[in-house]
């Protein structure tokens, strides 16, 4: 594969996966503030555009949720 297209494949993956982790990371904190959080995503391209530092929070909430549910699976099986 040329460089040109491992680049565009991780731009992709790299995107894919903060807006999963946004998304998580907004539902959680939206539950936790029983609904006082505003989370501002309209949809993917929005969500691409908007990615600045202002959402980094809510990405690492969502990261430490899928970190924390590998945790509990890597105790669960000792």
């Amino acid at each position: 594969m040329s460089i040109v297209a491992d680049i565009f494949i991780w731009l992709l993956v790299d995107t894919a996966f903060g807006f999963l982790f946004y998304a998580t990371g907004g539902a959680i904190l939206k539950v936790l503030t029983f609904g006082r959080y505003k989370m501002n995503l309209k949809n993917y391209a929005a969500f691409k555009d908007d990615k600045t530092n202002k959402v980094m929070p809510t990405i690492i909430v969502g990261v430490g949720f899928y970190l924390a549910i590998l945790a509990l699976i890597a105790l669960a099986n000792r």
